[in-house]
């Protein structure tokens, strides 16, 4: 049975700008229907039964403003952030659960396309100890899907990826006169430049410690 990834989808999409950006239009819309009203999202689903699979994965979620971004800068329209698209309905994951795969179906609740994108990035501004995202149940690279799980592990490529999201979302946001918005990612983008800069990278401590061990 033939089953869609949200990130991978989206992703494949974003090419397709080049040659018909309405397909890429149309997949923004999509995956949008497949976000949850808390900000989470489907990692994958079954489109022929409306089942899939609902994680804890930090990334999923971004690639929806992520690829509103990309559509805007290429194709200048912003009508897009004014669709209004239903979110799923279904229960929450309990705190012991990893993920569940169940079925999943358009809530009565529907919000515009932009406030969807605000409720991916309300929910990944989850950050640890080190001032990074949270990983939680994994990022782009699947294998780390256990590293956050108790929620602890935090990710240095997630911290740019929603660095370089927010830094494209605030002009959109001030556009649209959500000014209290746009000053509240301009300072999680500051903190965050400033915890990459400081923890996502090799320090001298770090290097000693490695060869002391060699």
């Amino acid at each position: 049975m033939a089953r869609f990834g949200f990130r991978d989808q989206l992703q494949d999409a974003l090419s397709l700008k080049y040659i018909n950006p309405k397909l890429l239009e149309e997949q923004i819309y999509k995956h949008a229907g497949h976000q949850f009203a808390e900000g989470d999202v489907l990692h994958w689903w079954h489109e022929i039964n409306n089942r899939g699979v609902r994680t804890r994965f930090s990334d999923d979620l971004l690639w929806l403003p992520f690829a509103i971004n990309e559509y805007i800068e290429f194709t200048g329209d912003k009508n897009i952030l004014d669709k209004e698209i239903p979110y799923l309905q279904g229960e929450e994951l309990k705190p012991e659960e990893e993920e569940r795969y169940e079925k999943y179906l358009p809530g009565k609740k529907k919000e515009s396309v932009y406030l969807h994108c605000v409720k991916a990035i309300e929910k990944s501004l989850n950050f640890g100890e080190m001032g990074l995202p949270k990983i939680c149940g994994g990022d782009w690279n699947d294998g780390f899907n256990k590293v956050g799980i108790n929620g602890k592990g935090e990710s240095v490529w997630l911290g740019f990826f929603l660095y370089k999201i927010l830094a494209d979302f605030i002009p959109i946001c001030e556009e649209r006169g959500d000014i209290e918005l746009a000053e509240k990612y301009k300072k999680v983008n500051s903190d965050l430049k400033k915890a990459l800069n400081t923890n996502a990278w090799d320090r001298k401590v770090v290097q000693k410690s490695f060869y002391r061990q060699w």
